[in-house]
């Protein structure tokens, strides 16, 4: 067998030793809020909310595509009428919004999703909302930006961090990151929401200058709401990055299954207010102590190991997720780029020398130069546009699935339609890698085991231990 083949299969051996795990920005801020809540999701499988985000997806969907269309074409920090700005700009992309309220509720009716009444109101009222403050104090404080990027999800394995960031607007000496937000934040930010955004700021970082600690490309960064935008102070950055790498390292070693000391908050905005979550937190932290002080019965107590057992039997599979990623990363610093790439291309791992043919709703079809393709149907895969200067997993991506493959062309299935359309704006001229990807199916599939964790603690713990 060929030197190069073996070299990569060596890779993928010794990776799947180790643990590919990746923790994702709002993870981290959720886990600065309280160590306990990240838990929750994992290894417990608790999801704290059974909220739909129709709504906030929509309206994240509409800025994706109007951001490089008339957010761009009318931003003018001159303009001292910011309301003219602001009304301009959503007459100009009424088209696009109706468009999108048009496909989701398609998709909603074919996935059988509640809806609300008022859907379309509520979507047209909050895009609004983002509209005006982002032509008050964005346009107002910054400059009209050279390029925009949205919904760009950027991977740092050396950290073990990925994050989908929102809008990245780039300047000739440097860049910024905005998050949107599609509830009223008025006067109070909390603490996860500028997390989360600092989180993100070092994966721009890390994009941008290859590495998360060199900040002498950022210009700013801002949360921008219903009814305003809210730029952090340079010092509440400097303050807060130390705890967000130290979240991050605490939600690694969590997920990698080793023991690590939970440190709760003097207050947790969740349980010590009694919020939603607060009941599935406490009943974990129950089942510690009592199995602390001996007290669990051993059926039960039995059944909790089998339980976690199979919990970071999942967590195990989650980490497998990202593996591809990680053998991408770790030949590409052994080997260089152009080699990695030449070697993984030969044994199927990726495929490259594609170029944008056609596309009909979701689906997009390829044409490759060349040789035959190496993908099969039903695989998913990661279609990067490759960026000069950039490391490649920090390039402009989107998920998709292969639906068919024959002789040079190949048709990808995109999660929706807004999806295709928001390549097509800054993706597609690009030269394009399909990279073979995997679906994160952990929160359903932890979902179970906690909902019969609780079922037995209900039937096998006696009462007077319940209290």
């Amino acid at each position: 067998m060929n030197s190069d083949i073996i070299d990569v299969r060596k890779t993928y051996d010794y990776l799947r030793k180790c643990q590919t795990h990746l923790v994702q920005s709002s993870e981290i801020a959720t886990a600065c809020v309280c160590q306990n809540l990240f838990k929750l999701d994992y290894p417990f499988g608790a999801t704290r909310s059974d909220k739909d985000y129709l709504v906030a997806n929509t309206v994240h969907d509409i800025m994706s595509l109007c951001l490089g269309g008339p957010i761009l074409e009318n931003w003018d920090s001159g303009l001292e009428n910011y309301e003219q700005i602001a009304k301009k700009i959503v007459n100009e992309s009424s088209e696009i919004a109706d468009t999108v309220i048009k496909d989701t509720l398609e998709g909603a009716s074919r996935e059988n999703r509640f809806v609300p009444d008022d859907f379309e109101f509520q979507v047209n009222n909050i895009y609004n909302g983002l509209i005006i403050g982002m032509s008050r104090r964005l346009m107002r404080k910054h400059e009209r930006p050279s390029r925009v990027l949205a919904e760009v999800t950027v991977t740092n394995i050396n950290d073990h961090h990925e994050g989908r960031i929102d809008a990245l607007l780039e300047y000739p000496n440097g860049y910024g990151l905005l998050d949107w937000k599609s509830y009223d934040l008025g006067k109070a930010i909390s603490g996860r929401e500028k997390w989360q955004l600092i989180a993100n700021t070092l994966l721009a970082n890390f994009r941008y200058r290859d590495n998360e600690d060199d900040w002498t490309g950022y210009n700013f960064s801002c949360i921008v709401h219903n009814s305003g935008v809210y730029f952090p102070k340079t010092e509440t950055i400097r303050d807060q990055v130390e705890r967000i790498k130290t979240n991050r390292q605490f939600a690694h070693m969590v997920l990698c299954g080793k023991r690590v000391r939970v440190q709760r908050p003097k207050f947790c905005p969740v349980c010590d207010k009694g919020l939603e979550g607060s009941k599935e937190c406490l009943f974990y932290q129950r089942d510690a102590r009592l199995a602390f002080e001996g007290k669990l019965p051993a059926q039960y107590e039995k059944m909790t190991k089998q339980f976690f057992a199979k919990r970071y039997a999942i967590l195990k599979e989650r980490a497998e997720t990202h593996l591809h990623k990680h053998v991408v990363s770790v030949l590409i610093n052994k080997l260089g780029e152009e080699e990695a790439l030449r070697r993984l291309e030969r044994i199927g791992v990726l495929s490259r020398c594609y170029f944008y043919d056609f596309d009909v709703d979701e689906k997009v079809v390829f044409s490759k130069s060349g040789d035959s393709i190496s993908l099969e149907p039903r695989r998913i895969v990661r279609i990067i546009g490759v960026e000069r200067g950039k490391k490649l997993l920090c390039c402009i991506n989107e998920q998709a699935s292969v639906m068919e493959a024959r002789n040079n062309k190949i048709t990808l299935g995109f999660r929706s339609k807004i999806a295709v359309q928001r390549a097509k704006r800054q993706l597609f001229h690009l030269p394009i890698i399909l990279l073979r990807d995997e679906l994160n199916l952990t929160r359903s599939m932890l979902r179970p085991i906690h909902q019969f964790h609780k079922l037995a603690a209900d039937m096998l713990i006696p009462s007077e231990l319940l209290i």
